[in-house]
């Protein structure tokens, strides 16, 4: 066994600006993001990006949806959502501040790190919806604050994206 030190680094907003190819950091650990999503990933996050830009054009919503913007969480953190609803301001660049939504559809090689770590920087930074997607059952994880609830993919799910706006996902489509 060796004696010498471990060096682990620890990465920041300007080192990750200067990366190519696609990464997310997460509190100073470069985490690859590749390879790409399979086709039940991507339907499933095609179908709900449909969903909802359209009850935003339908109901004049001052937000816009998102499904390849990194989230600057902080110097040492930046992730990059499968889909993201920013209201108000629009970001020019990156997303600076918390969105209203979060999404995350589960695969293989995200799951652990969707489950948990991205899970606590929703709730570190009062994103009021983050929803977890699973296509391999079909289920649905809706955290909010300190609660959670497995969404029943036969009904409907609201979501209060701001004072003025509610959409209401068709759960059922999702996943067809």
């Amino acid at each position: 066994m060796s004696t010498a030190p471990r060096y682990i680094p620890r990465y920041t907003l300007d080192d990750y600006n200067r990366w190519e190819g696609d990464w997310e950091l997460i509190d100073g650990v470069a985490v690859s993001m590749s390879p790409s999503p399979f086709g039940p990933h991507e339907r499933v996050v095609t179908e709900l990006t449909r969903q909802i830009a359209n009850q935003i054009i339908e109901k004049h919503c001052q937000c816009r949806t998102y499904t390849n913007l990194d989230w600057i969480v902080d110097n040492h953190t930046v992730i990059r959502p499968d889909l993201m609803v920013v209201c108000g301001e629009q970001p020019e660049r990156h997303l600076e501040r918390s969105p209203v939504v979060m999404v995350e559809v589960l695969s293989e090689s995200t799951r652990e790190r969707d489950l948990t770590v991205k899970r606590t920087l929703c709730l570190e930074n009062d994103v009021p919806h983050y929803l977890i997607l699973d296509p391999s059952d079909r289920s649905i994880l809706h955290v909010t604050g300190n609660d959670e609830v497995a969404v029943d993919a036969a009904q409907p799910l609201s979501l209060r994206l701001d004072d003025q706006c509610e959409i209401e996902l068709d759960c059922q489509k999702l996943f067809q």
